[in-house]
Protein backbone atom coordinates (compact mmCIF):
# COMPACT_ATOMS: atom_id res chain seq x y z
CA UNK A 1 0.00 0.00 0.00
CA UNK A 2 1.20 2.86 -1.00
CA UNK A 3 1.84 6.30 1.86
CA UNK A 4 -0.82 8.46 -0.44
CA UNK A 5 -3.40 5.53 -0.41
CA UNK A 6 -3.12 5.14 3.07
CA UNK A 7 -3.74 8.81 4.36
CA UNK A 8 -6.78 8.49 2.27
CA UNK A 9 -8.46 5.97 3.75
CA UNK A 10 -7.11 7.10 7.38
CA UNK A 11 -8.98 10.37 6.61
CA UNK A 12 -12.42 8.48 4.95
CA UNK A 13 -12.20 6.33 9.01
CA UNK A 14 -12.75 9.61 10.58
CA UNK A 15 -15.59 10.51 7.91
CA UNK A 16 -17.05 7.50 9.05
CA UNK A 17 -17.04 4.80 6.60
CA UNK A 18 -14.62 3.11 4.21
CA UNK A 19 -16.50 2.66 0.92
CA UNK A 20 -14.08 0.18 -1.01
CA UNK A 21 -13.89 -3.31 0.40
CA UNK A 22 -10.66 -3.82 -0.33
CA UNK A 23 -9.55 -0.61 1.34
CA UNK A 24 -10.91 -2.07 4.38
CA UNK A 25 -9.48 -5.44 3.49
CA UNK A 26 -5.66 -4.42 3.29
CA UNK A 27 -6.52 -2.08 6.47
CA UNK A 28 -7.26 -4.35 8.79
CA UNK A 29 -4.45 -6.95 7.49
CA UNK A 30 -2.20 -3.83 8.02
CA UNK A 31 -3.05 -2.93 11.66
CA UNK A 32 -3.55 -7.06 12.08
CA UNK A 33 0.43 -7.69 11.15
CA UNK A 34 1.29 -4.96 13.33
CA UNK A 35 -0.93 -6.39 15.96
CA UNK A 36 1.57 -9.17 16.12
CA UNK A 37 4.77 -6.80 16.92
CA UNK A 38 2.92 -5.12 18.95
CA UNK A 39 1.36 -5.68 22.91
CA UNK A 40 -1.66 -3.48 21.37
CA UNK A 41 -5.05 -3.59 23.19
CA UNK A 42 -7.56 -3.91 20.20
CA UNK A 43 -11.23 -2.22 19.75
CA UNK A 44 -13.86 -2.67 16.74
CA UNK A 45 -15.66 0.04 16.15
CA UNK A 46 -18.70 -0.06 13.22
CA UNK A 47 -19.32 2.76 10.84
CA UNK A 48 -22.37 2.09 9.18
CA UNK A 49 -22.20 -1.48 9.33
CA UNK A 50 -18.51 -1.39 7.73
CA UNK A 51 -15.48 -2.64 10.73
CA UNK A 52 -12.27 -1.25 11.18
CA UNK A 53 -10.24 -1.54 13.91
CA UNK A 54 -8.51 1.33 15.71
CA UNK A 55 -6.60 1.81 18.73
CA UNK A 56 -5.24 4.45 21.49
CA UNK A 57 -3.61 7.96 20.21
CA UNK A 58 -0.12 6.23 21.32
CA UNK A 59 -0.18 2.71 19.73
CA UNK A 60 -2.03 4.84 17.26
CA UNK A 61 0.84 6.62 16.15
CA UNK A 62 3.20 3.64 16.68
CA UNK A 63 1.24 2.27 13.56
CA UNK A 64 1.09 5.26 11.37
CA UNK A 65 5.47 4.80 11.71
CA UNK A 66 5.64 1.85 11.09
CA UNK A 67 3.61 2.61 7.72
CA UNK A 68 4.99 5.85 6.75
CA UNK A 69 8.55 5.34 7.85
CA UNK A 70 8.39 8.01 9.40
CA UNK A 71 7.83 9.62 13.39
CA UNK A 72 4.36 10.69 13.51
CA UNK A 73 4.86 13.88 14.60
CA UNK A 74 6.75 14.78 11.37
CA UNK A 75 4.02 13.43 9.11
CA UNK A 76 1.91 15.93 7.23
CA UNK A 77 0.86 18.91 7.93
CA UNK A 78 -0.54 19.79 11.77
CA UNK A 79 -3.72 19.91 10.08
CA UNK A 80 -3.42 16.38 9.49
CA UNK A 81 -1.90 14.99 12.60
CA UNK A 82 -4.92 16.57 14.47
CA UNK A 83 -7.67 14.58 11.30
CA UNK A 84 -5.52 11.62 12.68
CA UNK A 85 -5.21 11.66 16.50
CA UNK A 86 -8.97 13.01 16.58
CA UNK A 87 -10.34 9.53 15.48
CA UNK A 88 -9.17 8.03 18.86
CA UNK A 89 -10.80 10.81 21.36
CA UNK A 90 -14.34 9.77 21.54
CA UNK A 91 -13.95 6.74 23.26
CA UNK A 92 -17.68 7.13 24.59
CA UNK A 93 -19.42 6.91 21.27
CA UNK A 94 -22.66 5.08 20.81
CA UNK A 95 -21.29 2.59 18.14
CA UNK A 96 -18.25 1.49 20.40
CA UNK A 97 -18.35 -2.39 20.46
CA UNK A 98 -15.91 -4.95 21.11
CA UNK A 99 -15.74 -8.41 18.41
CA UNK A 100 -18.37 -10.55 19.14
CA UNK A 101 -15.18 -13.03 19.61
CA UNK A 102 -13.35 -11.66 22.06
CA UNK A 103 -12.98 -10.77 26.05
CA UNK A 104 -11.18 -8.35 27.12
CA UNK A 105 -9.63 -8.18 30.56
CA UNK A 106 -7.26 -7.33 32.97
CA UNK A 107 -5.66 -8.18 36.50
CA UNK A 108 -5.24 -5.28 38.74
CA UNK A 109 -2.44 -3.46 38.32
CA UNK A 110 -1.96 -5.32 34.91
CA UNK A 111 -2.19 -4.03 31.41
CA UNK A 112 -5.49 -5.00 29.64
CA UNK A 113 -4.99 -8.62 27.67
CA UNK A 114 -7.75 -9.88 24.72
CA UNK A 115 -8.56 -12.94 24.60
CA UNK A 116 -10.01 -14.89 21.30
CA UNK A 117 -11.90 -17.52 20.26
CA UNK A 118 -12.04 -20.43 22.51
CA UNK A 119 -9.10 -18.52 24.80
CA UNK A 120 -10.60 -16.98 28.54
CA UNK A 121 -9.63 -15.54 31.34
CA UNK A 122 -9.00 -16.82 34.84
CA UNK A 123 -11.16 -15.30 37.30
CA UNK A 124 -10.68 -15.05 41.07
CA UNK A 125 -13.56 -14.42 42.79
CA UNK A 126 -15.94 -11.26 41.45
CA UNK A 127 -15.48 -9.05 38.74
CA UNK A 128 -15.45 -5.84 38.21
CA UNK A 129 -17.26 -5.31 34.86
CA UNK A 130 -16.79 -1.93 33.33
CA UNK A 131 -19.08 0.07 30.88
CA UNK A 132 -16.74 3.08 29.21
CA UNK A 133 -13.15 2.13 27.38
CA UNK A 134 -11.52 5.47 28.79
CA UNK A 135 -12.31 3.93 32.55
CA UNK A 136 -11.24 0.85 32.12
CA UNK A 137 -7.89 2.02 30.88
CA UNK A 138 -7.71 4.45 33.73
CA UNK A 139 -9.24 2.87 36.23
CA UNK A 140 -8.03 3.61 39.68
CA UNK A 141 -7.95 0.25 41.71
CA UNK A 142 -8.39 1.66 45.44
CA UNK A 143 -11.87 2.10 44.58
CA UNK A 144 -12.14 -1.93 44.31
CA UNK A 145 -10.99 -4.91 46.66
CA UNK A 146 -11.68 -7.19 43.03
CA UNK A 147 -8.73 -8.39 41.06
CA UNK A 148 -10.50 -8.63 37.70
CA UNK A 149 -12.02 -6.26 35.70
CA UNK A 150 -13.84 -7.30 32.17
CA UNK A 151 -14.44 -4.22 29.27
CA UNK A 152 -18.36 -4.23 28.71
CA UNK A 153 -18.32 -1.82 26.03
CA UNK A 154 -21.95 -0.85 26.70
CA UNK A 155 -23.97 -3.75 26.24
CA UNK A 156 -21.53 -6.79 25.87
CA UNK A 157 -20.84 -8.64 23.10
CA UNK A 158 -21.89 -12.18 22.89
CA UNK A 159 -18.48 -13.55 24.17
CA UNK A 160 -18.63 -11.92 27.00
CA UNK A 161 -21.97 -12.16 28.27
CA UNK A 162 -21.57 -15.83 27.61
CA UNK A 163 -18.70 -15.74 29.54
CA UNK A 164 -20.27 -13.66 32.52
CA UNK A 165 -23.03 -16.07 32.87
CA UNK A 166 -21.90 -17.85 35.86
CA UNK A 167 -20.14 -14.86 37.72
CA UNK A 168 -20.45 -13.04 40.24
CA UNK A 169 -20.46 -9.15 39.00
CA UNK A 170 -19.63 -5.36 40.51
CA UNK A 171 -21.10 -3.42 37.54
CA UNK A 172 -19.20 -0.11 36.98
CA UNK A 173 -21.14 2.07 35.06
CA UNK A 174 -22.34 5.66 34.58
CA UNK A 175 -24.54 6.81 37.15
CA UNK A 176 -27.52 7.50 34.48
CA UNK A 177 -30.35 5.97 32.94
CA UNK A 178 -28.54 3.92 30.12
CA UNK A 179 -25.87 2.89 33.13
CA UNK A 180 -29.43 1.34 35.14
CA UNK A 181 -30.77 -0.22 31.75
CA UNK A 182 -26.89 -2.17 30.91
CA UNK A 183 -26.63 -2.93 34.40
CA UNK A 184 -30.04 -4.47 34.47
CA UNK A 185 -29.77 -6.57 30.79
CA UNK A 186 -26.67 -8.54 32.37
CA UNK A 187 -27.39 -12.33 32.96
CA UNK A 188 -24.87 -13.82 35.32
CA UNK A 189 -24.85 -15.54 38.60
CA UNK A 190 -24.96 -12.71 40.83
CA UNK A 191 -24.80 -8.66 40.32
CA UNK A 192 -24.01 -5.54 42.00
CA UNK A 193 -24.09 -1.99 40.89
CA UNK A 194 -21.18 -0.39 42.10
CA UNK A 195 -21.94 3.15 44.17
CA UNK A 196 -19.11 5.07 45.60
CA UNK A 197 -19.55 6.68 49.45
CA UNK A 198 -19.22 9.97 47.92
CA UNK A 199 -21.58 9.99 45.07
CA UNK A 200 -23.83 12.84 46.29
CA UNK A 201 -20.67 14.76 46.17
CA UNK A 202 -20.21 13.54 42.55
CA UNK A 203 -23.94 14.53 41.60
CA UNK A 204 -22.84 18.03 43.15
CA UNK A 205 -19.56 18.46 41.78
CA UNK A 206 -19.85 16.99 38.33
CA UNK A 207 -23.70 17.45 37.46
CA UNK A 208 -24.29 17.01 33.86
CA UNK A 209 -28.05 17.91 33.01
CA UNK A 210 -27.36 18.02 29.28
CA UNK A 211 -27.27 14.26 29.03
CA UNK A 212 -30.15 13.56 31.44
CA UNK A 213 -32.37 16.14 29.43
CA UNK A 214 -30.89 13.98 26.23
CA UNK A 215 -31.70 10.24 28.37
CA UNK A 216 -34.67 11.41 29.89
CA UNK A 217 -37.21 9.78 27.61
CA UNK A 218 -36.09 6.37 28.39
CA UNK A 219 -37.12 7.27 31.86
CA UNK A 220 -40.19 5.05 32.33
CA UNK A 221 -38.27 2.20 30.67
CA UNK A 222 -35.76 1.68 33.02
CA UNK A 223 -35.34 -0.94 35.75
CA UNK A 224 -34.10 1.61 38.81
CA UNK A 225 -31.14 1.11 40.76
CA UNK A 226 -32.13 3.44 43.86
CA UNK A 227 -29.10 4.45 45.33
CA UNK A 228 -28.19 6.33 41.98
CA UNK A 229 -32.49 7.13 40.80
CA UNK A 230 -32.99 9.15 43.91
CA UNK A 231 -29.99 11.57 43.25
CA UNK A 232 -30.60 11.70 39.77
CA UNK A 233 -34.33 12.67 40.48
CA UNK A 234 -33.05 15.27 43.67
CA UNK A 235 -29.99 16.98 40.78
CA UNK A 236 -31.92 16.50 37.25
CA UNK A 237 -28.48 15.35 36.32
CA UNK A 238 -26.77 12.32 36.13
CA UNK A 239 -22.75 11.40 36.72
CA UNK A 240 -20.36 9.71 33.84
CA UNK A 241 -17.95 7.48 35.30
CA UNK A 242 -15.33 8.81 33.70
CA UNK A 243 -15.20 11.27 37.27
CA UNK A 244 -13.80 8.39 39.03
CA UNK A 245 -10.80 8.06 36.66
CA UNK A 246 -7.18 7.55 38.00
Amino acid sequence: MTKKRFYRIIKEVKNGIVENSKDRKDLVKLIDEFSKKEDVFRYFVRFRGKEVIINDEKIFGRFIESILGCKFEDFGEVESKKELAEIFKDTKAKNLHTSDITIIHRKRNALPQIFYDEFEPKISGRVVVVENYESFLRIDFELFKEVDFIYLGGYSNKKTAEFLRDKDILFFGDFDFYGMMIFDSIKCKSKEFFVPENLEELFIKYPNQKLYLKQKFIEDKVKKVDAVYELIKNHSAVVEQEVLNK
